[in-house]
């Protein structure tokens, strides 16, 4: 089975979550729409589900599904799918929306296509709900060129709506998506398949199991360098720090009860780090009085003044 095939591919490369779409054709089409033969020739039974679903579990991933209908939001519920994807075409579909929010299911809600007025508009009802959710920014293009993906909105969102943010990148290729972990998002949602000459709308577009594991770790390596926000040193960079540092010196042999002066002293890094007054200490030392005769290339310490700094 195909779809099988896809699951391996996508948990061998490392994706948390392979994603399928479920839909009842009847009730998501007009039959007169120009996809409705190519959807209900690719449209899999409740039953394939079940079974894609537990094949999923059994090799150690995880399953959810775009449901564009509510019977389908009931079965996932009935699956016991915990995380459900909404589509940028159905972003404003209350009663769908509805649906998955009283099952108290995750929401990741794609909102390609959207005004700020529309996107503001489906988070306060998702707020309102008080389930758990996610934005995520798209470009409704298949594929999407670089110069329409508007990367930067992710931050604004993040900024705007201060709710978890992704990105569902519809861009060829896995820069798009690099781009987007580093501008903040925490979700990537990426067109996949074995092999991209296969039969369906997306597939000439998707990316492919190598193309997946290299989007995966150097994503992780991105999020690992982004850090957590509050600027951490670590045991490495404070040793090299104490390294680099510079303290002053004796530039020339001083008297005792002289006092310094800006020919006196000399900025070098220490063969010991720490001992001795750093290079903010420069207008705090100028016209202090040393206590002693302090010879050239001697390392200037607080106790070497009359008061010390």
């Amino acid at each position: 089975m195909l779809a099988k095939e896809m699951i391996d591919a996508a948990i061998q490369a490392g994706a948390d979550y392979v994603k399928f779409q479920i839909y009842n054709i009847e009730k998501f089409l007009e039959p007169n729409s120009l996809y409705f033969e190519e959807f209900a020739r690719e449209a899999l039974t409740y039953e394939d589900y079940i079974e894609l679903k537990n094949y999923t579990t059994r090799q150690g991933g995880l399953f959810l599904a775009t449901p564009f209908d509510e019977d389908s939001v009931k079965f996932l519920s009935d699956m016991k799918v915990d995380v459900v994807k909404i589509a940028s075409g159905d972003m404003n579909n209350w009663q769908l929306l509805g649906a998955v929010a009283t099952e108290g299911k995750k929401l990741l809600v794609s909102i390609g296509g959207a005004s700020v007025t529309e996107t503001t508009k489906t988070v306060d009802f998702l707020k309102t709900s008080g389930c758990e959710f996610a934005i995520l920014h798209c470009t409704i293009e298949y594929p999407a060129s670089m110069g329409e993906l508007y990367l930067s909105q992710i931050s604004r969102l993040k900024d705007r709506y201060r709710c978890q943010i992704g990105y569902s990148d519809h861009s060829l290729g896995i820069e798009a998506s690099l781009g987007a972990i580093a501008l903040g998002a925490e979700i990537i949602e990426k067109h996949f398949t074995i092999d991209t000459s296969l039969p369906g709308g997306d597939n000439s577009m998707s990316i492919v199991p190598a193309q997946l594991e290299r989007l995966i770790r150097e994503g992780d390596n991105i999020g690992l360098a982004l850090g957590k926000g509050r600027r951490i040193l670590g045991a490495n960079e404070q040793k090299t720090k104490s390294l680099i540092r510079r303290e002053f010196f004796a530039k020339r042999a001083i008297p005792n009860g002289s006092s310094l002066v800006d020919d006196d002293l000399i900025l070098l890094r220490p063969s010991t780090p720490g001992d001795g007054l750093g290079a903010d200490y420069y207008s705090r030392l100028l016209e202090r009085k040393v206590n002693c005769d302090i010879g050239k290339g001697q390392i200037i310490t607080s106790n070497l003044l009359e008061q010390e700094v």
